[in-house]
């Protein structure tokens, strides 16, 4: 008898043991938003209909607070990058892919990209043409689709990271789509594909989100300013005030080198600047 319970003692400590370990595997952004989610009483991922058998998949990013921009001691960062703490106080879904050409198809009846397939990002579409596929989807769906604010991409792009990609430190090409012919830090020289790549294709981040580095650079809503970073309110900033300039792209593309990827790094374009390299990720509202 006294055999069976040390047995069962020890079987009971093992299985406390494998528990506790699993859960420190779980990342601490995971976490939250998990916890988040459960306390709103929403999914975590939300399945939206497109039609013609098409849909679009969503993902809960709770409200919290993060540094903004990149510390200096950053390899390669930019003068507009200056670090600064910024709260988020409202939860968001924003895509778990950016939007495909299928999707784009499906509302728009066309298909501006340069590398064709149908689980490949829409591309060499402006900030204009991504703002009334937003215009279609909202319609369609009856809920308030648009781009992510440029300090909503990056809370989503980090997960809970503070380092330069959301990967760690450095990254390589098992882990996105980008020139990996220039290593990043200590790096290793990888693939460069030359293309976009099909959704997906490489891990998410611990919020579940795919392609946040690389693959194609994603319109942002807001107008780029190279000195917002120092008058930018703590609270929820949209941007710099002024209707007309620039918008904000984000994340990198699959022609750019590894620190153009970073979770940091901010570039812009004309808002008519049609190229194969820029896409964009739907935001949903949480009412």
């Amino acid at each position: 008898m006294k055999k069976i319970i040390t047995i069962l003692v020890i079987l009971c400590i093992a299985a406390v043991v494998v528990a506790v370990e699993k859960a420190k595997e779980i990342p601490a952004a995971t976490t939250q938003q998990q916890k988040a989610a459960a306390e709103a009483r929403l999914p975590i991922e939300k399945k939206i209909d497109l039609g013609n058998e098409v849909n679009m998949v969503v993902v809960f990013v709770p409200a919290g607070e993060f540094e903004m921009g990149s510390p200096m001691e950053e390899l390669k960062r930019d003068s507009d990058e200056a670090q600064h703490h910024i709260k988020l106080t409202k939860a968001f879904y924003i895509g778990k892919f950016e939007v495909t050409q299928i999707q784009y198809r499906v509302l728009v009846n066309d298909n501006p990209s340069k590398f064709g397939g149908d689980n490949l990002p829409v591309e060499n579409v402006n900030w204009y043409e991504a703002m009334r596929f937003l215009k279609k989807l909202s319609d369609k769906t009856g809920m308030k689709f648009r781009l992510p604010t440029e300090a909503e991409w990056e809370y989503a792009c980090r997960a809970g990271t503070t380092t330069a990609f959301n990967t760690g430190t450095t990254i390589d090409s098992d882990l996105a789509n980008y020139d990996a012919t220039e290593p990043y830090a200590d790096g290793i020289i990888g693939k460069e594909l030359k293309r976009t790549s099909k959704v997906g294709s490489y891990a998410p981040n611990a919020f579940g989100l795919y392609d946040m580095h690389g693959n194609v650079w994603e319109w942002c809503s807001d107008i780029y300013n190279e000195d917002y970073y120092k008058v930018t309110p703590l609270n929820d900033p949209k941007g710099p005030a002024e209707q007309e300039g620039d918008r904000v792209i984000r994340g990198g593309a699959w022609n750019e080198e590894a620190y153009k990827c970073r979770s940091a790094d901010r570039n812009d374009r004309g808002p008519k600047a049609n190229q194969p390299t820029i896409g964009f990720r739907v935001v949903l509202e949480i009412e």
